[in-house]
C-alpha cells in the first residue's frame, strides 16, 4: 500500500482551481453533514433545553452553542485548507506534543464527565491530538513503508505515539477514544505498508489486553453485559440500549417526520451527541439512516481519492489518514447506535453537537483539502 502515494506530475496537469474539483466534492459533503448536524442538534436537543431547570430553560442553547462552534470550526479549516504541506509537515510533531501535554493535564486536575477526564478549561484535548496524531503518523508513514527495514526510522516511532496516546487516553478513562485510537493506528500501518502476518497476532494480542483490562473495570463488565443481554439489565445499562434501538425502529423506511421522534424526549441518551444517528433514523427513517452512512462512506472515498492523487507522500497519507480517522469514528458512532457493539461515548463527526469534536473533525476536513489544494497547484512540489 506504501507504493500507492503518486510522487511525480502528470504531464499535462492542468491547474484546477483553490481546491480541484475533487477538493470541491470533499467541500460540498462537509458542508451537507455540517448542515444536517445543525438540523438535527436542534431537533434532538430542543426537548431536554426547554425543559425548566434551576440554570436555564432555552430551547435553543444547545444550538446556539453549535453554531458558534460550527463557524469557529469552519474558518479553522479554511485556514488550515491555505496551509502550504511543508508547513503542516513542520507543525505535526510540535501540535501532538502540545496536546499530548494537554491530555496529561486533564488526566490529573480535568473535569469528569461520565467515567471520563478528560476536558479541561472548556475543550477536550484528546480531538485535537487526535488530528495531531494523524498528521505525525503521515509524516513518518511519507518516510518509507513499515517494514523491517524502517524499524527505527518509521515503525517504532509510530509505536511510541500511538503508545503515549492509548495510555494517556486510559489515564483519562476515555476507553471509547482509546479503542478508536487503536483501529486507527492499525488501519493507518495496513494502508503504510504493514504485512498482514505482522498486523493479524498484533489486533489479536491488543484485543486481548483490552479484554484483560475490561475485567478489572466493573463498570466496563456492567456495560457489555447489558449490551449482550439487555433484558436483564433494563434498569441500568440495558436501558438506554433499548432506548437506541426503539428510537431507531421507530422511524420504519420512511421515518416519523421531521422533529417528530418522541423517544428523544426522555428514552435517549444524550440524544443530540452520542445518540444522534437514532434520531435521525427515528425521523428520517430508514432511507435517511441509509443515506448518511452512504454520505459518510463517500466522504472516506473522496479523501482517499484526493490522496492518490496527491503530488507527495505525505499528502497521500495525510489524506487517507484524515478520511480513515473520520470515517472510523462515524463508523464506531453508529455500531454503537445500532447495538453492534458496546457503548463507548463517541460522537457522530459534523453531526454530534459538541465544540472539541466538532472543530477538530473540521480541522482534520481542512487537512484534506490542503492536500486538494496542492494537487491543484501546476508544477506542485512533489517532495514527502
Amino acid at each position: 500500500m506504501a507504493s500507492v502515494a503518486r510522487s511525480g506530475v502528470v504531464e499535462g496537469d492542468a491547474y484546477e482551481g483553490a481546491y480541484g474539483p475533487i477538493g470541491r466534492r470533499f467541500l460540498v459533503i462537509v458542508y451537507g453533514l455540517v448542515i444536517l448536524g445543525i438540523v438535527f442538534v436542534f431537533s434532538s436537543s430542543f426537548p431536554g433545553a426547554g425543559r425548566p431547570t434551576p440554570y436555564h430553560a432555552d430551547a435553543y442553547f444547545f444550538l446556539k452553542s453549535h453554531l458558534q462552534h460550527a463557524g469557529i470550526g469552519l474558518v479553522g479549516m479554511v485556514l488550515v485548507s491555505l496551509l502550504p504541506l511543508g508547513l503542516i509537515k513542520r507543525l505535526s510533531r510540535p501540535a501532538f506534543l502540545v496536546g499530548l501535554i494537554l491530555m496529561a493535564a486533564a488526566a490529573i486536575w480535568g473535569r469528569r464527565v461520565g467515567d471520563a477526564r478528560c476536558w479541561i478549561w472548556g475543550f477536550q484535548p484528546s480531538e485535537f491530538a487526535k488530528v495531531a496524531y494523524v498528521a505525525t503518523v503521515a509524516l513518518y508513514l511519507a518516510r518509507g513503508p513499515m517494514d523491517r527495514k524502517n524499524l527505527y526510522t518509521v515503525v517504532l516511532p509510530i509505536v511510541v505515539a500511538t503508545g503515549l496516546m492509548v495510555g494517556l487516553l486510559f489515564q483519562q478513562s476515555d476507553q471509547g477514544m482509546a479503542m478508536l485510537m487503536v483501529l486507527l493506528a492499525l488501519a493507518l500501518a495496513f494502508v503504510g505498508g504493514a504485512r498482514p502476518r505482522y498486523l493479524i497476532p498484533t489486533a489479536l494480542a491488543l484485543l486481548g489486553l483490552a479484554m484483560s483490562y475490561a475485567l478489572t473495570k466493573p463498570y466496563i463488565v456492567v456495560r457489555i453485559k447489558a449490551w449482550l443481554r439487555p433484558e436483564d439489565y433494563i434498569h441500568q445499562a440495558g436501558y438506554h440500549i433499548y432506548g437506541m434501538l426503539i428510537a431507531t425502529a421507530r422511524g420504519g423506511v420512511f421515518g416519523c417526520g421531521l422533529g417528530m421522534s418522541p423517544d428523544k424526549w426522555r428514552t435517549l441518551p444524550v440524544p443530540h451527541t452520542d445518540s444522534i444517528y437514532c434520531v435521525i433514523a427515528g425521523e428520517l427513517g430508514l432511507w435517511g439512516a441509509l443515506g448518511v452512512l452512504f454520505i459518510i462512506v463517500l466522504l472516506a472515498a473522496v479523501a482517499f481519492q484526493i490522496g492518490w492523487r496527491s503530488r507527495s507522500r505525505l499528502g497521500f497519507y495525510l489524506a487517507v489518514g484524515m478520511g480513515v480517522a473520520l470515517t472510523l469514528q462515524a463508523l464506531v458512532n453508529i455500531a454503537v447506535a445500532t447495538a453492534l457493539i458496546p457503548p463507548t461515548g463517541l460522537t457522530l463527526p459534523f453531526i454530534s453537537a459538541g465544540g472539541s469534536s466538532l472543530i477538530s473533525s473540521l480541522l482534520a476536513a481542512g487537512v484534506v483539502l490542503a492536500v486538494a489544494r496542492h494537487n491543484g497547484r501546476r508544477g506542485g512540489n512533489s517532495s514527502g
